[in-house]
Parts: C-alpha cells; structure tokens; sequence
C-alpha cells in the first residue's frame, strides 16, 4: 500500500469505512429487497463498494476517471432494467433506496474535497474518481426510484419512446 503522509491516513482509514458501512447497508438491503431489480443494483453497488476499498489500500485506482469506472458500472447494470418487468416497488424498497441516495451524496461530498484539498496528488486523484463514481451510484439510485414509482415515465424517458400521430 501506498502510504500516505500525516493527516491523509485518517482521510483514508474514514473513507475505508465509509465504504466498508456502504457495502454492509447494499448487501443487507439486497437480502431484504422485495424487486428482484433492487436486489440486483443493491448487489452490484455492493461490488463496486468493494472496488472502492481496494482502491483506496492502493491509492492507486487503476482507471484514470470516474467515466471509465463508471461505464463498467453501468455495464454490469444495464440488463436489470431490460429483463425486468414492469414493477412497482414495495414500501421498503423505495425506503432503502431514499437512504443509500443520501449515503452517496454524503460521500460524493467527502470525495470531491478529497479532490479539491487532498495532500497528495494520488488523493486528489482518487478523491475525483471516487467523487465521480459516488455521483454516479446517486444518479442510478434515482433512476430505479423513478422506475419503481413512475414505471411509464422511465420508460418515456430512457426508451425515449415516440409518439405518432396515426
């Protein structure tokens, strides 16, 4: 592991455990999730926690954006959605879901001012990759709230259906 100087180690032991807390919240909101959708983002957002982790023991992690860590995210989730079928997620679902957008914003947070007054550039850096992929997380929380509560409107908006006049 790279070491980092001073006041960074306690910068990283906190993001470790940030991530250790959200991969525990995934994992346990998967095993509670009554979607089989949900169930599948809380278990892919727990992976990329742990990617997270190892990330952060480097401080080195491997992709030079968050785009690059993103599209592999997004590759490994893109078939819920296409192999779901119309749902409406149940009460806990969309709890769960409200509570890990709040966990990644709170962490894009901490991340982006990683990026912005990290000591190292190794921090700097990885506080940008991770700010990005936080913000990332967020924005596919979002998206499969909208599913759950809006099935239509998802569709509309990411199939970008056409209507025609007849």
């Amino acid at each position: 592991m790279a070491e980092a100087d001073g006041g960074s180690r306690g910068a990283v032991a906190a993001a470790i455990k940030l991530e250790e807390d959200g991969r525990r919240f995934y994992l346990d909101s998967a095993a509670k999730a009554t979607s089989d959708a949900v169930r599948k983002m809380f278990e892919s957002l727990a992976a990329d926690e742990t990617d997270h982790i190892q990330w952060i023991h480097a401080l080195a992690p491997g992709v030079d954006s968050s785009r690059e860590a993103n599209r592999a995210l997004y590759a490994k989730l893109k078939t819920i959605f296409s192999h779901a079928p119309t749902i409406r997620g149940e009460e806990s679902d969309t709890a769960a879901i409200d509570v890990a957008i709040g966990m990644e914003e709170r962490s894009a947070e901490a991340y982006a001012e990683w990026a912005a007054e990290g000591e190292t550039d190794e921090i700097r850096k990885l506080g940008a990759v991770l700010a990005g992929q936080e913000r990332f997380h967020r924005q596919l929380l979002e998206n499969m709230k909208q599913y759950l509560d809006t099935p239509g409107d998802w569709f509309l908006a990411e199939e970008r259906w056409n209507f025609e006049g007849g």
